[in-house]
C-alpha cells in the first residue's frame, strides 16, 4: 500500500477556476460589436465599438493583448454568439472565451436595470460583469479541430458565393445553352 504525498503541483482542469484579472463583455452585432473591459474590482478599464471586419477584429485582439500585458489566459471574455471569426480569433490567441445564452443575458441584465430597452454599451458591461461574478455558470469555449475550422471556413465561403449569385440578373438567353444543329455548329 502506497502513501499519498501532498504536492504543490495542481494540473489545470477545465472546471478549476483560473484567477482572471480582466473581464471582457462583447455585445455581438452583425455590423459592429460593443466591447467593455472590467478589472477585478468592477472598474471599467476601457470600452470601444469595433467593426465586423478582419482588420478591426485583429485590432480588438491586439488591444486586449496589451490590456492583459501579454497574458491572454488572465482574460475572461463573455459573448452571446459562441462561434464565428471573433470567437475563433480570440481563442487562437489564448484568450478564455465563455458563451452566454441570450436568456442568461436577459436575467443578468435585470440585475443592473429594469429598463427593457436594448443598449449595446450596457449589454457589453453586463456580459463582462457576469463573467466576473458568475463564470462557473457559463460555458467555456475551445478551438475545434483544424479540419472542422476549415470546413466552417469553406461553408462560409460557399454561403457568400451563393448570396452573390442570387443577385445576378437571370436573362432567358443567358440561362440556356446554345442550340446545336446536327453538324456540330451552334447558332445563337
Amino acid at each position: 500500500m502506497g502513501f499519498i504525498v501532498p504536492t504543490d503541483m495542481h494540473p489545470e482542469q477545465d472546471d478549476q477556476p483560473i484567477p482572471y484579472q480582466w473581464f471582457v463583455g462583447i455585445d455581438w452585432g452583425s455590423q459592429r460589436h460593443q466591447v467593455c473591459v472590467l478589472d477585478g474590482e468592477r472598474r471599467r478599464v476601457g470600452e470601444r465599438a469595433i467593426d465586423h471586419d478582419g482588420a478591426s477584429l485583429a485590432q480588438l485582439a491586439d488591444w486586449l493583448w496589451s490590456v492583459s500585458t501579454g497574458q491572454p489566459q488572465r482574460v475572461a471574455v463573455a459573448i452571446e454568439v459562441p462561434r464565428g471569426a471573433i470567437v475563433e480569433g480570440l481563442l487562437e490567441r489564448g484568450f478564455h472565451v465563455f458563451a452566454m445564452n441570450p436568456k442568461q443575458l436577459d436575467r443578468f441584465r435585470d440585475r443592473h436595470s429594469v429598463a427593457g430597452a436594448k443598449d449595446d454599451r450596457r449589454d457589453a458591461f453586463v456580459l463582462a460583469d457576469a463573467v466576473r461574478t458568475d463564470q462557473p455558470s457559463l460555458r467555456r469555449l475551445h478551438l475545434d479541430a483544424p479540419q472542422l475550422l476549415r470546413l466552417r471556413e469553406l461553408s462560409r465561403a460557399e454561403e457568400t458565393l451563393l448570396e452573390d449569385f442570387r443577385f445576378i440578373p437571370k436573362c432567358s438567353h443567358c440561362a440556356r445553352p446554345p442550340m446545336s444543329h446536327g453538324c456540330g455548329t451552334s447558332s445563337i
